[in-house]
């Protein structure tokens, strides 16, 4: 019984590592028929501006009021001087920036923090161009 085991699983063996005799056809590369601009225009309304937000939630609260964690709140963060929330141990780096917090800045900040702000603790970026803008449209409103 346990030869005809090896012998059957021998054959099987010997089956799997043949070849076909014609190999799968290649599917063609995709084409890309839309303009770059429109295309991550595309892609940022596939993400919800909750959903960007979900990866900071980790360090940051977006509600007023919410206990401080390893990062400060960013609730009412458009408009803010950088480094000016109460209550939070900002990098000497953030608070004598003079960053003033726009759709701009944001997007500087987001994509490469420690290379808008030396010395900054915020090391984690955004490098996805449609997420930033999503985060950024999120932390806009209200």
């Amino acid at each position: 019984m346990r030869h005809l085991l090896i012998l059957g699983a021998s054959l099987l063996l010997a089956a799997c590592g043949g070849q076909s005799p014609t190999p799968p056809p290649v599917a063609a590369a995709p084409t890309m028929d839309v303009a770059p601009a429109v295309a991550s225009t595309t892609a940022a309304a596939t993400i919800s501006g909750e959903q960007a937000f979900a990866m900071c939630s980790a360090c940051h609260s977006r509600q007023a009021g919410a206990p401080q964690r390893m990062g400060p709140s960013l609730q009412g963060l458009v408009g803010r001087k950088a480094g000016s929330s109460t209550g939070f141990a900002y990098s000497p780096a953030l608070q004598a920036s003079g960053i003033v917090w726009d759709a701009k800045t944001l997007d500087t900040y987001l994509t490469a923090p420690t290379r808008m702000v030396p010395g900054t603790r915020m090391v984690i970026a955004v490098p996805d161009p449609a997420r930033r803008q999503a985060l950024i449209e999120y932390l806009s409103t209200p």
